[in-house]
């Protein structure tokens, strides 16, 4: 019984190193695509960021495309984790509010989102498969829109289709700012976008904004 405990162990134990080596990869993929992009990141790229052999990276994924669908699956599961934490919480206008300001402060400090939407930016012509966040970001966009509108929070002048792409072109296009350059380095892209919602709000129904303002 001993040995079958001690054998057991050292299988658990081993697990757990394999499945840190795997998690250690992903983060190391993510940092080189969201810095540097996909034509520039390599396996041995990313074996050699992670401190893992080519062949320990070999392993865990059989090629950059597979590592690129982890990735996008850890970032689907960052914003899953947030549309389920902020379930029920304030009207629907506002979650999306409050989604849109956490994508601004996940694409500067969470390098999977980063990697996700500059995947989709560089590739997603290409091959669908760099757009799963990407997707999965813009369904959430629109179930918030769909609901706030059904729930009278948007004006009725206010076309669902028309708000969900003002939403989706602002965070892209801020995005694709803050990547290039052409505003500074270390805007504050959630405060900046808080300025979109000043003015969606302002359109808003009086008794919406007046329900809005205290949580019912």
């Amino acid at each position: 019984m001993s040995l079958r405990r001690e054998t057991m162990g050292k299988t658990v134990t081993k697990q757990a190193r394999a499945e840190l080596t795997r998690l250690m990869l992903l983060d190391a993929a993510a940092v080189l695509l969201h810095r540097d992009g996909y034509a520039a990141t390599s396996m041995v790229d990313i074996a050699r960021e992670a401190g893992v052999t080519k062949g320990g990276l070999y392993f865990h994924f059989s090629s950059k495309d597979e590592v690129c669908d982890e990735v996008q699956a850890a970032a689907v599961a960052v914003l899953h984790e947030h549309v389920a934490r902020a379930r029920r919480r304030r009207p629907h206008l506002r979650r999306l509010a409050d989604l849109s300001r956490a994508l601004m402060g996940w694409l500067a400090e969470d390098a999977k989102v980063g990697a996700s939407f500059r995947l989709a930016r560089e590739m997603g012509s290409n091959d669908p498969r760099f757009v799963t966040f990407v997707r999965a970001w813009l369904g959430q966009v629109r179930a918030h829109i769909a609901a706030a509108h059904g729930a009278g929070e948007l004006s009725p002048h206010v076309r669902p289709d028309m708000a969900a792409l003002l939403v989706v072109v602002t965070c892209v296009g801020l995005e694709s700012a803050a990547a290039s350059g052409t505003i500074p380095a270390g805007t504050d892209l959630a405060s900046t976008l808080s300025e979109l919602w000043r003015v969606i709000e302002a359109a808003q129904p009086a008794d919406s904004a007046a329900a809005e303002a205290t949580g019912t």
